[in-house]
């Protein structure tokens, strides 16, 4: 996805970012880091990405009968919370598709649903907690 055509391609066919974001649902750890790295991959490498991933999230969930954002809440709300690696691409994920997005409604939509998903709650969970990773609490602050 690194070369500008292989991009192009994945931008052109949005059926790729769709199973992306699908394998972040996934149960095994290396999968569910892969898929986000090359979510995050996406993202960055051009602001009109981030309408494209909004796209294949509701895309995905609304088939799944889930929220928007729903696998990314699911790796966010584990309660032990042990692979920071994923709680951390997965609040970056959300924080720089939040800053990308194109409008104010579009932002504030994203932000509805992932509060009505507990994104407080969690946020300030990590944020109590000793020991968190200075990472994940710098994504988190970030969100709020």
């Amino acid at each position: 996805m690194l070369y500008v055509d292989g991009m192009n391609g994945v931008i052109c066919h949005i059926e790729t970012v769709q199973w992306l974001y699908a394998l972040i649902g996934s149960k095994f750890r290396l999968v569910v880091k892969t898929a986000l790295k090359l979510l995050l991959v996406f993202v960055e490498y051009s602001e009109s990405n981030a309408s494209l991933l909004i796209e294949a999230v509701t895309t995905v969930d609304t088939k799944r009968g889930c929220k928007q954002w729903s696998n990314a809440m699911e790796i966010l709300d584990e309660k032990d919370g042990v692979d920071t690696e994923l709680l951390v691409y997965g609040m970056t994920l959300i924080n720089k598709t939040l800053s990308a997005l194109p409008d104010q409604d579009s932002f504030y939509d994203m932000v509805d649903g992932l509060e009505d998903q507990r994104m407080e709650a969690v946020a300030k969970r990590f944020l109590g907690r000793r020991g968190t990773d200075l990472d994940l609490m710098e994504q988190l602050n970030i969100y709020e």
